[in-house]
């Protein structure tokens, strides 16, 4: 996480900028080509009047600009003061009032309903894009070369496969987002061999083999966040959670030495990989 704090030198430092529509306000009527003007989204208000005692908030809209004064009515209605950009030419906000524009203009932050965190890395950010725009990752001209690899100890990882288990439990964080690949590690986990949620999956029938040694599946890294009390049951406290989705196994185990943290495959891993991920099927 990047931390912005507010410095003289930097313009942009001095504000936040909002979405409007699905961030501010609900569509419970349907869009209605940018006419409406809903309720508030449940907290929104006071977040943005909370926002509004530390920095400049500007609000965008995709709305054309013949309605952004009924948006900046809108604002005014519920009790926060707004005016609409008037300047073709405004880079940042430096006002106490809330700006309604069309512009992105520079800021400290954005809140979006439809942003993609970009960490730095568009290895993870562009298979993240492709799936949120319903297209397949594996059309993203990604190369498995580029994929990290994750080891975990089996039979959590067999819970994963099952399609039990969403969430990888780590003592660190990771900014990665997007695929990765799962590699079962040669060692046994004996507090997963105890868990009485593992051997539950372990006694369904077709369940996973406890596969040690190789890469097993490929996945989606989707946030990472630290323990709060979430994600049971399989979210254990104290840790960072690492949400998973799109678990596809491969068809047949690729041999592979796992390493501590995010490792990267080696040449010959990298072919099998290519040629296994077109015929995996994702996790029952």
């Amino acid at each position: 996480m990047t931390v912005i704090p507010r410095t003289s030198d930097s313009p942009a430092s001095h504000a936040v900028g909002v979405d409007f529509d699905l961030t501010v306000v609900a569509h419970r009527d349907g869009w209605q080509d940018g006419r409406i003007y809903g309720d508030p989204i449940p907290g929104a208000l006071e977040a943005v009047r909370r926002l509004m005692a530390c920095r400049s908030v500007f609000c965008v809209t995709a709305r054309h600009r013949r309605y952004h004064p009924a948006v900046a009515a809108w604002f005014v209605r519920h009790g926060i003061p707004a005016v609409v950009d008037e300047d073709p030419d405004r880079a940042y906000w430096h006002g106490d009032k809330l700006l309604v524009t069309n512009k992105k203009l520079g800021a400290a932050l954005y809140i979006d309903d439809r942003a993609l965190a970009f960490t730095g890395d568009w290895a993870a950010a562009l298979p993240e894009a492709m799936r949120r725009i319903g297209e397949r990752p594996s059309q993203a001209p990604q190369s498995a070369a580029s994929l990290p690899a994750l080891t975990i100890r089996q039979p959590w990882l067999a819970a994963i496969l099952a399609g039990d288990k969403t969430v990888e439990n780590r003592s660190w964080p990771t900014r990665h987002r997007g695929p990765v690949v799962l590699h079962a590690a040669r060692a046994l986990a004996r507090d997963g061999q105890a868990d009485p949620l593992v051997r539950a999956v372990l006694a369904r029938p077709g369940a996973p083999a406890l596969t040690t040694g190789a890469l097993v599946a490929t996945a989606n890294v989707t946030d990472c966040h630290r323990d709060t009390g979430c994600c049971r049951p399989w979210g254990l406290p104290g840790l960072w959670h690492w949400q998973l989705d799109d678990v596809q196994a491969l068809p047949d185990p690729i041999p592979a030495t796992g390493r501590l943290g995010l490792w990267r495959l080696d040449p010959g891993q990298h072919t099998l990989l290519h040629r296994h991920q077109g015929a995996a099927s994702p996790a029952r």
